[in-house]
């Protein structure tokens, strides 16, 4: 009498193949997970570029306003619409900054975004949604002539927030 051979698997064989399998699904979820936050992150950090450069667009092409015009803390100034009435450099550059902080983020639901929305100044918000809690400040060094754009929010799972800064003359 030989011996039978044995053919097939066995359930420890079966289970050990399952355990290593899903362990390497886990990993690659999380590596996804990983990715998609790196994603998010480098768009908002692109976005933050763009809207910092943006600014010193507005103030080189409106130079017969003086930097310090642009220099701006909280919210939206009040402005005039001149994308439908003619305005002069002074207001040109109220209706620049208020374009600007509505396009950031935080301040897209207060009357002013609204405005510039309903006027076609803007997009609507979920097209153009900013940053989360995305804010800026145009702060001018009349010493040195260099003027600081700064954009700064706060990404998701962030305690405190990350900020650009461009520093450029005009």
């Amino acid at each position: 009498m030989g011996l039978a051979l044995v053919r097939g698997v066995t359930l420890t064989e079966t289970l050990v193949a399952v355990l290593v399998m899903s362990a390497g699904a886990l990993g690659l979820a999380g590596l996804q997970a990983e990715s998609l936050g790196a994603g998010r992150e480098a768009y908002a950090r692109s976005v933050a570029v763009q809207r910092t450069l943006d600014m010193l667009d507005r103030m080189r092409a409106n130079r017969a306003v003086p930097a310090g015009e642009f220099a701006v803390g909280r919210g939206p100034p009040v402005f005039q619409d001149c994308l439908h009435v003619s305005c002069g450099p002074r207001e040109m550059a109220r209706f620049d900054v208020a374009m600007w902080k509505c396009a950031l983020g935080a301040w897209r639901d207060t009357a002013a975004c609204v405005q510039l929305r309903e006027a076609g100044a803007l997009p609507d918000a979920d097209s153009m949604p900013g940053l989360p809690e995305g804010d800026g400040a145009v702060v001018v060094n009349d010493a040195t002539g260099l003027v600081t754009v700064r954009v700064f929010w706060r990404p998701a799972g962030r305690d405190s927030p990350v900020a650009i800064a461009i520093a450029s003359r005009v």
